[in-house]
This record gives structure tokens, C-alpha cells and sequence, in this order.
């Protein structure tokens, strides 16, 4: 038999094997689950911020998913100390994040007469107890890596409700024959206000 027709025969022979068992080739990269890319985000972090209605905020911050998280903390507006908490939820998660949000605060009442000087005098019986609620709801961007640091802004409406204690007297068109005496006691105020918030996120 010719050598080329042998070595035919036997490749003939051995291709069936060779196509059972291929020749090992290099494995496929698995993902590490230790990469930040797979890692689960933080589920707690802190939270600092400011804007209004909200003043100077601190929260803590809960992860439950990915894209949701709660928030609550103390507050300070200058004028007094309140407590505020609220909801964030991110869509999506890019190198610039949209997020939307919605907070309820409260602030306790304070003597304004304390704080701001030369109020009039008619009007002091009304700013000794002043605080006020608000509800917001805000669109804004989260910039940074979620698992170490995030900046975030945010816009959007707020709506500021106050029951205001005390009475307050004016007299109108003073020393004239129409001259009238208005006295007004414990008024609400009701109002729909623009509102920012800037805030740092920490997790840890």
C-alpha cells in the first residue's frame, strides 16, 4: 500500500474522535463576582444635604433594590430644627443617573422673634410659634460611582402648609372717618413653591 493512501486511511480513521473530543481550546473569561461591575450595591449609606423647603438635611439611607432607596434624618432651616424622609428611585444606572423623588418634612415651630430682629410689633404674637410641612417631589441627575461616592441635584415643586398660633392687629387708614381695626388669629398658610435640593451620598 502507498504511503499517502495509508496516511489517508488513518486520518479517515481519526476524524470521527477528533470530532468527539475537539482539542481543548482556551476557556471562556467567566465573570468575577468580586469585580465592581458584579458586585450588589451598598444597601446603607448617609446621605448630606441642602436645598429648600428642606434646609441642612442628614439621612440615613436603606437600599432595599438596586433602584430603590428610602431616606430619613433630622433637619435644620437657621430658623429651627425638623425631620424629614423620603423616596429615590433610579430608573437607570449610567455615569450620569436620572433619579426621581419625593420627600415629606416637618419642621417644629421656633420664635422667629429670636431670630429675626425689628419685626413689627403687631406682627410678633404671630412669628413667637412658626413652623410649617411640605411635600416635594423632584427630578434630578446622580453623578459618581454608586458603590463609593454620588452628587446629586435635583428640582422640581414643593407644597408648604402652616397653621401659624397668635393674633395679629393693624389699624387701617389711621385718624380718617373710614379708619377700621383688622385683627387676624391663628391663620393657615398654603403654598406651592419651587424647591433644589443639592446632596452628597456615602455608602457604606
Amino acid at each position: 500500500m502507498r504511503p499517502r493512501r495509508l496516511v489517508l486511511l488513518l486520518l479517515l480513521a481519526a476524524a470521527p474522535a477528533l470530532a468527539e473530543d475537539p482539542a481543548p481550546g482556551p476557556a471562556a473569561a467567566s465573570p468575577d463576582p468580586s469585580s465592581p461591575a458584579e458586585a450588589p450595591l451598598p444597601r446603607l449609606g448617609l446621605r448630606l444635604g441642602l436645598g429648600g423647603p428642606d434646609g441642612a438635611t442628614a439621612s440615613l439611607v436603606v437600599r432595599p433594590l438596586p433602584s430603590l432607596r428610602f431616606h430619613a434624618g433630622p433637619a435644620w432651616n437657621y430658623l429651627g430644627w425638623g425631620v424629614q424622609g423620603g423616596v429615590a428611585v433610579t430608573p437607570f444606572r449610567w455615569a450620569v443617573s436620572p433619579v426621581l423623588e419625593a420627600t415629606y418634612g416637618h419642621f417644629f415651630g421656633a420664635d422667629l422673634n429670636k431670630v429675626i430682629k425689628d419685626i413689627p410689633a403687631e406682627l410678633q404674637s404671630l412669628a413667637s410659634d412658626v413652623g410649617y410641612d411640605y411635600l416635594s417631589g423632584q427630578v434630578g441627575l446622580e453623578l459618581g460611582a454608586p458603590r463609593r461616592f454620588t452628587f446629586s441635584i435635583g428640582l422640581g415643586l414643593s407644597y408648604v402648609w402652616s397653621d401659624l398660633r397668635g393674633t395679629a392687629t393693624t389699624v387701617q387708614n389711621p385718624g380718617t372717618p373710614d379708619q377700621a381695626t383688622v385683627t387676624v388669629a391663628n391663620p393657615s398658610l398654603r403654598a406651592v413653591i419651587p424647591s433644589f435640593r443639592l446632596g452628597m451620598l456615602f455608602p457604606f
